[in-house]
């Protein structure tokens, strides 16, 4: 299997693993207060990556993108080991909100804009500043927050009300969307994660 020759129910899962790592990377900072670095910037780059050459280049290769195939093979996989039901609930609310944004050409329109200004900062500070999150993040809470019904994050006031990671949480959150907007834009439905889900997890496998 290469990276040029992904099937169509390849590259939707690869959107949809996306979607479970970066609401899992949101999870675990809003009530640990950690994060994989690693995880946070393919989140960061995916958001800024506009343009990419193929699907699983927007994660930077299979490494990217490894954690989110092995949450698809636990959460939607037929093992006796527990889902994680917060989990689900973000991964379903980012889908959600995701056809509802694809409805709203002005928000559309403005996110587009806010990721181009998020570009141009790149330019001047790494990926990894907090400028760059503090840029997406507001760009999360001016466009997608305000989209009904919003998602509510779960975790520890402390962690929570710390501004920077209020910042990454969003960041994460709007990656989440962007992934879930790849989703529907590759043909991915609610129909398919019920009908096809034994064929997704395999095919995450085999990726992983």
């Amino acid at each position: 299997m290469t990276i040029e020759h992904l099937t169509s129910l390849e590259e939707r899962t690869i959107a949809l693993a996306g979607i479970f790592q970066n609401c899992q990377q949101m999870q675990q900072l809003a009530t640990t207060g950690k994060i994989d670095a690693y995880y946070l910037d393919i989140a960061v780059k995916a958001i800024l990556n506009t343009e990419p050459d193929n699907t699983l280049s927007i994660f930077q290769g299979i490494s990217g993108i490894r954690n989110g195939l092995e949450l698809i093979q636990q959460q939607l996989g037929y093992s006796d080991s527990p889902r994680d039901t917060d989990l689900t609930r973000y991964s379903i609310s980012v889908l959600f909100l995701a056809n509802k944004l694809l409805k709203n050409p002005e928000m559309l329109k403005q996110i587009s804009d806010g990721i181009e200004k998020a570009q141009n900062e790149v330019e001047h500070f790494a990926s990894d500043h907090g400028n760059i999150y503090a840029s997406l993040g507001g760009l999360y809470a001016d466009s997608i927050s305000q989209l009904n019904p919003r998602i509510m994050v779960s975790g520890e006031p402390n962690i929570l009300n710390n501004p920077d990671n209020a910042n990454k949480i969003r960041t994460l959150l709007l990656s989440s969307i962007r992934s879930s907007v790849l989703w529907q834009q590759l043909g991915g439905s609610r129909c398919q994660l019920l009908f096809k889900r034994k064929k997704i997890v395999s095919i995450a496998k085999q990726l992983a």
